[in-house]
């Protein structure tokens, strides 16, 4: 199968791309959670921002240990290919697409699916329904095409008629450093 050769980061409009809501510290991504009140992303978890503080900070230690060379202690996040369910957690949905090529190897981690459900997955003996092997760890770029292969794309199709794919919706995209994303992030 193909890897897709774009990476889409979607953010709503009014406030602009490539924020991560843990790069401001606990306090603020707080704050930050308490003031969404539209869209998909209003309907987190009360313990959320714990949650995705610790997530964090396993995808980093996994990806480290691997090889990855983070410079950021957070990452941004993408979906490997195009996502219209994406769309849903904003009110005003924007999206940018950059060349997966543009990213160096070393800079760059995936989850099978997103990350969050990934690893709830991997650590819920109740979720076992929809576990599968790559669930709680992080890959990298030369691992993809094994991954895809083994696992399929995650599609509309998929995740609509198979229970067992229920909450894949896509291969999420980890990139650890600035220097792409401010050459976008200033033409956006």
């Amino acid at each position: 199968m193909t890897i897709p050769r774009f990476l889409y980061h979607y953010y709503e409009l009014e406030k602009g791309s490539f924020q991560n809501i843990t790069e401001l510290g606990f306090d603020n991504a707080i704050k930050i959670q308490n003031q969404i009140s539209e869209g998909w992303n209003s309907q987190r978890p009360n313990n959320y921002i714990e949650l995705r503080f610790a997530l964090e900070k396993r995808i980093k230690e996994q990806f480290t240990l691997m090889g990855g060379k983070p410079n950021r202690n957070d990452p941004f996040y993408f979906t490997l290919g195009e996502c219209e369910w994406a769309k849903s957690w904003y009110v005003n949905p924007s999206f940018i697409k950059i060349p997966l090529s543009d990213f160096h190897t070393e800079h760059i981690s995936f989850t099978y699916p997103d990350s969050m459900i990934s690893f709830q997955f991997y650590d819920e003996p109740k979720l076992n329904t929809y576990r599968k092997e790559c669930n709680g760890k992080v890959f990298l770029l030369n691992e993809l095409d094994n991954l895809i292969n083994e696992y399929g794309l995650p599609s509309k199709q998929l995740w609509e008629s198979e229970e067992k794919m229920k909450y894949d919706r896509y291969i999420e995209v980890q990139i650890w450093d600035d220097s792409i994303i401010k050459d976008y992030k200033n033409k956006s």
